[in-house]
């Protein structure tokens, strides 16, 4: 096992990518700490994985909760090689309509949260020459943006550079950011599908789309592998393959509605 003896941390481990993330490094012998706001889903999730791992709650928007995390954990595990920053949160709309509060909202999860966790962290992973991975997506790719996600293109552009400008500085931490493409997680259950769905429906006719969506563990396997790599791996840019790739027929813009739609409402998009 790539991880025996190795302490990790994971931020936004309630579901989706961070979720699946932590079970991979436990599978590869890591001790893991799984954090998030949703207190009984990260503890079921622990359970779920067993052995040494553990929940702490914490709010990544809150600078006191991310020092209390990284406390609380180090304290356990006895030190940190490792930490996976997967949160994220967006909004769709006009740009024109959003809101300060919703600026704020996105920005604070997406890109402020990661610097709050690293002013807390980076002093023992300095000392463990640890890595840091981190969810970024692949939309800051595209050009000219997706259109009405303006809020998360923008902090996950932000992200990015953030990493640079950390790595820029401590060199004894390896950087890597995860630019994945549309994954299946819950990513864009909290949104009203009969606003969504038209707004991805036009990024399919737009050809942002793939015609369908990765699994969370064929992303999660890819921040092992740079958790575990000796060198530091700065940037990974992971999409689906086409259906015509993977024997699933060729690509219907209606069906990137399907993507979104689900018996309550959306079925995942990207992370």
């Amino acid at each position: 096992m790539r991880l025996e003896g190795k302490r990790v941390l994971v931020l936004g481990a309630s579901s989706g990518l961070g979720k699946t993330t932590a079970i991979a490094a436990a599978k590869e012998g890591a001790t893991v700490c799984l954090a998030a706001r949703r207190t009984e889903r990260i503890e079921a999730n622990a359970a779920e994985i067993g052995g040494d791992a553990f929940a702490i709650a914490c709010d990544v928007q809150n600078e006191e909760s991310c020092q209390a995390l990284v406390r609380e954990s180090i304290a356990r595990m006895g030190g940190l090689d490792a930490l996976v920053y997967a949160p994220g949160i967006a909004t769709f709309g006009p740009i024109e309509e959003i809101s300060s509060q919703s600026w704020h909202d996105v920005l604070g999860t997406n890109v402020i949260g990661l610097s709050l966790i690293l002013n807390a962290a980076i002093g023992p992973l300095t000392e463990s020459k640890g890595k840091v991975v981190v969810y970024s997506s692949i939309v800051i790719d595209d050009s000219p943006p997706r259109p009405q996600q303006a809020t998360y293109v923008v902090s996950k552009a932000a992200l990015e550079r953030l990493i640079e400008a950390w790595q820029g500085e401590h060199h004894a931490v390896g950087f890597t950011s995860i630019a994945n493409g549309d994954t299946l997680t819950e990513f864009g259950f909290d949104q009203d599908v009969e606003r969504l769905a038209p707004i991805v429906k036009r990024w399919g006719e737009l050809e942002y789309l793939y015609g369908r969506l990765m699994d969370t563990e064929s992303v999660a396997e890819q921040a092992i592998n740079a958790i575990c790599s000796r060198e530091t791996i700065r940037r990974i840019a992971i999409t689906p393959s086409f259906p015509e790739a993977v024997g699933e027929g060729t690509y219907d813009a209606n069906a990137a509605v399907e993507h979104v739609r689900g018996p309550n409402g959306p079925d995942g998009k990207s992370k």
